[in-house]
């Protein structure tokens, strides 16, 4: 039997850009002032953000990427 051929699927590439839709969804248009506004209020142990939603383990890690390497271009 022959191996399945993978199709091309609108969800591919979710992942890409997910911090982007996440801030923006937020209302911020700056992802880096998003990112350090996260890091900043989960390291002061709050659990929400000052527009009130919640600040979850996958955003903190999303965040903590672009700050880590956010601005290191070659």
């Amino acid at each position: 039997m022959p191996p399945k051929k993978k199709e091309d699927s609108p969800f591919e590439d979710l992942k890409e850009g997910a911090l982007t839709r996440t801030a923006k969804n937020h209302g911020y248009n700056d992802v880096m002032k998003f990112a350090k506004l996260v890091m900043r209020e989960h390291k002061k142990g709050k659990k929400v953000l000052p527009s009130g939603r919640r600040i979850t383990a996958l955003m903190v890690r999303r965040a903590n990427f672009a700050v880590n390497f956010g601005g290191k271009k070659k």
